[in-house]
């Protein structure tokens, strides 16, 4: 399992970044935990800001997946 971090959000599709990659300071953020078959955990922050499982992504799919940037699109997500 690898974690990612929410990086740049458009309508149709999500852009995440590796946790293991410098960045800014933040309370909460989106994280995607992403599993060794291809499915994906969505985590948004809770009322004190630690991440809690979401189903806001479910309409998504991993699209593009490279060392440095995971892609979600909006779209039928697989069980």
């Amino acid at each position: 399992m690898s974690r990612w971090w929410l990086e740049d959000a458009r309508e149709d599709e999500l852009r995440f970044r590796p946790e293991s990659l410098p960045a800014p300071p933040a309370r909460g953020r989106r994280t995607l935990e992403l599993h060794e078959d291809g499915s994906f955990t969505a985590l948004a922050p809770g009322p004190d800001d630690r991440p809690k499982q979401t189903d806001e992504l479910d309409e998504f799919y991993v699209a593009e997946l490279a060392d440095d940037q995971l892609t979600l699109k909006r779209g039928p997500r697989l069980p």
